[in-house]
């Protein structure tokens, strides 16, 4: 394996990011007013174009598309940076007052400039041929045979009137993100944000978990009057822009975005349903067994009962392990991962004033927000993380227009990266408690990820169901939540925990999101199957060309189905038993554990 430096950091340095990579210095930065004009400038020379589209030749449209890709680089650019900055200075009026302005000045240049997509989609279809094979546009193909298929087929008024209230509509999900960074927590004399209270749930202490949990849920309901609002105002906004686009369900936007059809959506969904009893159910039983108890709360859900190591990890630690684990993947793979990390966009410590959780925005320089306490759960986030970042700059080579990569996608790069980890801990164990600690807080991933988001979805279809009748009250939606909750769990999640929906932050900011975990989830372990398999002598093998497909995979999610993207590891996602096979993994796990435990004398 060639050898590839990395500038570790020091051991007790927790880095904040550098916006001036990839955006600008600060908020009074001139180069923001430039960017401005330049975008209004592009958008002016766009507009001399409506209503000619179809009188210009293929070299015509090619110039055409290169002005609106730079229009929407320097847009993403701007957008982009208020977010970040925004999103780390949650406390600040002025930070907040500057992303929602950037947003209505977007907003205004994009308004006019719609017509791109109605009048490419209402060409002869003589004409669309001529671009789809003239080699100019070549560069642009994907996008214009998505545009083709006829996907805008709403009158560009339609369209004028929704970008329109988007600009009010987005207050509800920024007043929603606001409020929960403003939320302080207090738990045996000292003051938490959402982010480190949240940590509590994992400590030992089955008394201070619990104590946690109340005191999260009593915040929450103390604000259920803004929470409440601000989720029934999107729920209604969602309904009539779905009037508005003619979409026959809440979730259909959510399916053609990631290219899925309603019913692999539904099989997916009644398969892992199904599964809650011998999967999710069994194993909240083996961990009550493990933890000497009757029965599990929901505040003991996250909690590993064979925790062998609880020491606390440094940043530079994080990175070696995940490094590591990339490592022993792939060269390429660990090459674009190590770029990553020294190029500074990675916001790691949780501090007053940043929002919570982590996540990672797309683009050549990706952006990863963390809150690293230095637990291993953090190191699992990173890895994940850092999969979404790796997965970006791949796929942000096909350009602009054409990297339309949808969410249930881009959780397949961030699931696969979690498991690269859990890979190489598992290989380093040297005792079965090791490997015990490590399977019990993979198979707690995993479900996480895959019924735990599934009853979220229940939830969402449920609420957005109900909305169409009236306002929901907070008591109702508690009810739903506490139904699929418990529905999941096995058990009643009872009134401590009934106020938790107002956490899922997914909800209330990008609805139907969370079913994409899930079906990413599910994608992941197929292809975990695929990558180590059992040869004919009852060895072990792993395909020695899949890091290369996987690459290449994660290059084209912006232009091809996640069912042809599979075909080159031999996975066939229309098989009858393809969710099933991904469930599978999972059970596997759960069988190992309880072979351990009953070696260990546990059970």
């Amino acid at each position: 394996m060639a050898t590839i430096k990395f500038e570790s950091l020091p051991a007790k340095t927790l880095p904040t990011w550098d916006l001036s990579v990839a955006f600008y210095k600060g908020l009074d930065d001139s180069q923001i007013e430039d960017d401005k004009k330049a975008i209004l400038k592009l958008a002016k020379e766009i507009a001399l174009y409506r209503e000619t589209i179809w009188e210009l030749e293929p070299y015509e449209l090619s110039i055409l598309l290169r002005k609106y890709e730079t229009l929407i680089e320097l847009s993403r650019k701007l957008s982009y940076f208020a977010h970040l900055y925004s999103d780390t200075h949650k406390t600040d009026e002025k930070a907040s007052q500057f992303q929602s302005k950037i947003r209505e000045e977007v907003s205004r240049v994009f308004e006019g400039l719609g017509f791109i997509h109605f009048e490419l989609n209402a060409l002869p279809q003589w004409k669309m041929v001529e671009f789809l094979n003239h080699p100019k546009l070549q560069r642009w193909l994907p996008w214009l045979q998505s545009l083709f298929a006829g996907y805008w087929s709403l009158t560009e008024g339609v369209t004028f009137i929704i970008n329109k209230k988007s600009l009010v509509s987005s207050s509800w999900d920024r007043l929603y993100d606001e409020t929960c960074a403003s939320l302080k927590f207090h738990l045996n004399g000292k003051t938490y944000n959402d982010a480190e209270i949240g940590k509590k749930m994992f400590v030992a202490d089955p008394a201070m978990r619990q104590r946690a949990l109340a005191e999260m849920n009593k915040v929450y309901r103390e604000h259920a009057h803004v929470f409440t609002m601000c989720y029934n105002m999107i729920l209604k906004d969602k309904s009539v822009d779905d009037e508005l686009y003619g979409m026959a369900e809440p979730v259909t936007d959510s399916l053609y975005e990631n290219n899925i059809s309603k019913e692999d959506l539904l099989a997916m969904v009644n398969e892992v349903v199904d599964s809650y009893i011998p999967i999710s159910q069994r194993f909240y039983k083996l961990q009550a067994k493990l933890m000497k108890t009757e029965q599990i709360g929901y505040a003991d859900r996250c909690y590993n009962p064979i925790e062998v190591n609880s020491k606390k990890i440094s940043w530079p630690e994080c990175i070696q392990q995940v490094l590591e684990a990339y490592a022993e993947f792939s060269v390429d793979y660990l090459a674009n991962a190590i770029n990553i990390i020294n190029c500074g966009t990675i916001d790691v410590p949780p501090r007053k004033g940043k929002t919570s959780g982590a996540y990672c925005i797309r683009g050549e320089v990706p952006y990863i927000l963390l809150n690293f306490t230095g637990s291993q759960d953090d190191v699992r986030t990173f890895a994940h993380e850092l999969g979404h970042a790796v997965h970006h700059v791949l796929a942000a080579q096909v350009g602009v227009l054409n990297d339309s990569t949808p969410t249930a996608l881009a959780e397949v790069a961030s699931e696969f990266a979690e498991n690269l980890v859990f890979k190489q801990q598992m290989a380093k164990a040297t005792t079965n408690r090791e490997k015990l600690s490590l399977l019990i807080g993979r198979v707690q991933d995993m479900v996480n990820t895959i019924h735990r988001q599934v009853s979220f979805y229940k939830f969402e279809e449920r609420t957005h169901r109900e909305r169409k009748k009236g306002e929901l009250s907070t008591e109702r939606l508690n009810q739903i939540w506490r139904e699929e909750s418990s529905r999941c769990l096995g058990f009643d999640i009872g009134k401590d925990a009934e106020c938790m929906w107002m956490r899922i932050s997914h909800i209330f900011g990008m609805p139907y999101y969370v079913y994409s975990y899930a079906f990413a989830g599910l994608v992941v372990n197929n292809l975990i199957k695929a990558y180590e398999k059992w040869d004919e002598n009852g060895e072990f093998q792993i395909q020695e060309d899949f890091d290369d497909l996987y690459i290449d995979m994660l290059s084209n999610t912006g232009v091809e189905d996640f069912k042809s993207l599979l075909e080159p590891f031999g996975i066939d996602a229309d098989a009858p038993d393809f969710w099933a096979n991904g469930l599978s993994l999972i059970t596997d796990y759960i069988d190992e554990i309880e072979k351990l435990a009953k070696a260990e004398g546990l059970l």
